[in-house]
C-alpha cells in the first residue's frame, strides 16, 4: 500500500489527473520514467508489467475463489466435483461482471466488502487475543469438522453485527463521520462484540464433543472410508462407521446425519434458535418442508435485493439521460421474475432434500433391520454352537462313564471268576466222584 501511495504521488508529479492517478498504467509509467531514458523503453516496460501482473492476480484470485467456492459448498452439500469446476466457474462470473460493467462500481463493492472482511478478522483476533487468555473460548484451536458447531455464535454473531454498523455507517446512515470511520467501526465493534458473545453464551458453542485421547497421538491411523494412512491429532472417531475417519471424509460425507453431534448440526441449532424465538403453536411447522421452503427463500429475497439495487445504483451513476420510473420499473420486474424463478428453484431443491433424507431415513432403516437380522442370526449361530458345544461335551461325559462301567464290570467279573471257578470245579469233581457208604447213609438219615 505504502508503495501504490508512492507511484500514486509519482504519477501526479507527472501531471496526471488526480482521478486517474490510481491507474496502474499512469502509476508504473511514471515510475519507469525514472528507469529508463527512453520513454518508449518506459512503455514497453509498463505495458509487460501491467499484462503479467494482471495474468498472476487473475490466476491467484481464480485458484483462490475455487478454494473458497470448493470448501464452502463441501461443507454445504457434502460434495466435492474438484477445484477445476470451480476455476471454470469463477472465469464465467468474471466474464459476467466484465460485460454487465459492474468493475465501475469496484470501488462501493470493495469498500462493502472491506468491512465485511475486517469485521471477520478482528473477530478472529478478539477470539484469540482476548477469549483465549481469559479462559471464554478453549486454549487450544481445534479445526476438525467432527468436534466443532456448525455455527459458532461468538465469531458469526460479531462479524454480523460489526458488518451490519459498519456497512449502515459507510452508506452514511450515521452521519458523514461514521462514514469516513466506517471500518475503525467495524474493527471496534467486532473486537468488543466477540468476548460479550462468548461471555454470554459461556463458551458452549466451541466444541461440541470432547475429543478422543487415543487420537491426540501421532501414530499413524487409516481412515475407514478413503483407507489413507493419517496422523492421529488429524483424525477423528467416527460412531457411523465404528472407526477412525479423516477431516475431508467427514465433510463429504452425507449419510450418518452428523450422528456424532446431532445437537451441532446446522438445521439442529437453527431450530433452536427459532424455537427460542417463535411461539410454541409454530414449531410442529418448522421441521416441514413448507418452513424450509419460506426460511431459505427468506435468506435468497434479500440477497436478490441486495444485488439488483447494487446493479440500479450503477445504472443510475452512468446513464445521464434515462427515465428513472422507467428504470426502476425495469429492475423491479427482472427481480419479481428472477424472484419466481429462485421460489421454483427453491422449493425444487427443499423437495429433493425431503425425498433424500426420506431415501435415507428408509436405508438407515432398512440397514438396521438387515444389522438386527444379522445379529439375530449371530446370536442363533451362538446358540447352536454353545447347544453342540453342551452336547459334544455330555457325549464325551457319557463316553467316559461307559468306559468306567466297562472297567467296573470288567474288574468285578475277574473277582467273581476267580472263586467261581474255584467252586464250580470243586463242584465238578465231586459230581464225577462215587459217594461213600457213610456219606449215602447219612443222605438216608
Amino acid at each position: 500500500m505504502l508503495g501504490g501511495a508512492l507511484l500514486a504521488y509519482l504519477a501526479i508529479r507527472h501531471m496526471v489527473p488526480v482521478d486517474r492517478a490510481v491507474d496502474p498504467n499512469q502509476m508504473y509509467l511514471a515510475a519507469y520514467e525514472y528507469v529508463f531514458p527512453n520513454y518508449g523503453w518506459a512503455v514497453a516496460a509498463t505495458a509487460l508489467f501491467v499484462v503479467i501482473s494482471q495474468l498472476k492476480i487473475n490466476v491467484t484470485n481464480a485458484y483462490a475463489g475455487s478454494l473458497a467456492w470448493s470448501n464452502f459448498f463441501s461443507r454445504l452439500t457434502h460434495s466435492h466435483p474438484g477445484r477445476v469446476v470451480w476455476v471454470v466457474f469463477n472465469t464465467l462470473i468474471a466474464f459476467m461482471l466484465m460485460e454487465m460493467n459492474v468493475f465501475q462500481a469496484l470501488g462501493e463493492v470493495l469498500g462493502l466488502y472491506s468491512n465485511i472482511a475486517i469485521a471477520w478478522m478482528m473477530a478472529v483476533v478478539a477470539d484469540l487475543v482476548v477469549n483465549k487468555p481469559l479462559g471464554l473460548s478453549p486454549k487450544g484451536i481445534e479445526f476438525k469438522r467432527a468436534y466443532l458447531y456448525d455455527i459458532n455464535p461468538v465469531g458469526v454473531g460479531a462479524m454480523a453485527l460489526a458488518s451490519a454498523l459498519s456497512i449502515s455507517a459507510y452508506l452514511g446512515v450515521f452521519g458523514a463521520t461514521a462514514q469516513a470511520f466506517s471500518a475503525l467501526i467495524a474493527m471496534g465493534v467486532a473486537f468488543v462484540a466477540a468476548p460479550l458473545i462468548a461471555w454470554g453464551t459461556r463458551g458452549r458453542y466451541y466444541i461440541a464433543r470432547a475429543p478422543e485421547g487415543s487420537y491426540q497421538r501421532l501414530a499413524d491411523r487409516r481412515c475407514v472410508i478413503c483407507e489413507r494412512q493419517y496422523e492421529g491429532p488429524d483424525m477423528a472417531h467416527c460412531p457411523a462407521y465404528q472407526g477412525p475417519i479423516c477431516s475431508l471424509c467427514c465433510t463429504l460425507d452425507a449419510r450418518c446425519g452428523d450422528l456424532c453431534k446431532p445437537h451441532a448440526s446446522l438445521s439442529a441449532q437453527w431450530s433452536g434458535a427459532l424455537r427460542a424465538l417463535l411461539p410454541r403453536k409454530v414449531w410442529p411447522y418448522l421441521d416441514t418442508g413448507l418452513g424450509h421452503f419460506l426460511l431459505l427463500m427468506l435468506v435468497i429475497a434479500p440477497l436478490l435485493a441486495a444485488l439488483f439495487g447494487l446493479l440500479y445504483h450503477q445504472e443510475l451513476q452512468s446513464a445521464q439521460h434515462v427515465a428513472v420510473d422507467a428504470l426502476r420499473a425495469t429492475f423491479l420486474k427482472a427481480y419479481l421474475a428472477l424472484l419466481l424463478v429462485a421460489g421454483i428453484v427453491s422449493w425444487w431443491l427443499v423437495l429433493a432434500h425431503k425425498s433424500r433424507q426420506v431415501a435415507q431415513e428408509e436405508s438407515n432403516r432398512q440397514s438396521h433391520l438387515l444389522l438386527r437380522e444379522i445379529e439375530s442370526h449371530r446370536q442363533t449361530d451362538e446358540a447352536l454352537q454353545q447347544a453342540r458345544l453342551a452336547a459334544e461335551q455330555a457325549r464325551h461325559a457319557a463316553e467316559q462313564a461307559n468306559h468306567a462301567k466297562s472297567r467296573y464290570i470288567s474288574a468285578i467279573s475277574h473277582e467273581l471268576r476267580t472263586p467261581l471257578n474255584s467252586i464250580l470245579g470243586y463242584a465238578q469233581l465231586m459230581g464225577k466222584t462215587p459217594p461213600s457208604p457213610r456219606t449215602a447213609s447219612t443222605a438216608c438219615t
